[in-house]
């Protein structure tokens, strides 16, 4: 498993991509990161990019876990999950439908793609965050 935090400044996105195996560990750990780096920053808008998971032994626990988390990405900013995998897809769409009231900008795709228009972005400059 790897986890990649980048920034777009030019756009004010923060994108966490996890690659390889996922489990609700990393789920947990990835998310605290994430937020960790976002409360020590300017409100910004996220991506949370699963393109390139392998294996994913997610529980409906752990979704719940995160759903009772603070947002990682502030009221009034976008946070769009990307999620090919139709498993990672499903709870994912499972952890939006539990973030109505908590959550409301966040919306789950299927492609890198939709992710960007919905952020009204055409050529990000991602680099590691610091």
């Amino acid at each position: 498993m790897a986890f990649l935090l980048e920034f777009d400044a030019g756009h004010n996105i923060v994108r966490g991509t996890i690659k390889g195996h996922l489990t609700d560990a990393i789920l947990l750990d990835c998310q605290a990161v994430a937020t960790r780096y976002t409360k020590s920053h300017l409100p910004c808008h996220g991506i949370w990019d699963y393109s390139e998971v392998t294996e994913a032994q997610l529980s409906g626990d752990a979704v719940r876990q995160v759903e009772r988390r603070q947002p990682v990405i502030s009221t009034g900013y976008t946070s769009v999950v990307v999620a090919p995998q139709d498993y990672v897809f499903g709870m994912m769409r499972m952890l939006e439908i539990l973030s109505e009231k908590s959550r409301p900008e966040l919306r789950v795709v299927r492609t890198m793609d939709e992710a960007y228009r919905l952020l009204q972005v055409e050529s990000p400059e991602f680099r590691p965050a610091a």
